[in-house]
């Protein structure tokens, strides 16, 4: 039956990785907040109400339906 016998070198060796490893789930977490905060941003500012237009049933169906009007003539 083998050991595996830990020495301060393997020991040493995980401590950088664990560092590294730790340091980029920070980043990539860190992306994807700033990720989700613009998207937030850009539907708030697209689906804002402010940028609505008022719609007008009138002048809706006289832009989609100007050949019915023009045979009504």
């Amino acid at each position: 039956m083998r050991f595996k016998i830990h020495t301060s070198a393997s020991a040493a060796g995980t401590a950088p990785r664990a560092r590294w490893q730790s340091a980029l789930r920070r980043h990539l977490a860190a992306l994807l907040l700033m990720k989700i905060a613009v998207l937030a941003l850009l539907w708030a500012l697209f689906f804002s109400a402010a940028h609505r237009t008022p719609v007008d049933g009138a002048a809706v169906s006289r832009h989609l339906l100007p050949a019915q009007e023009a045979s009504h003539d």
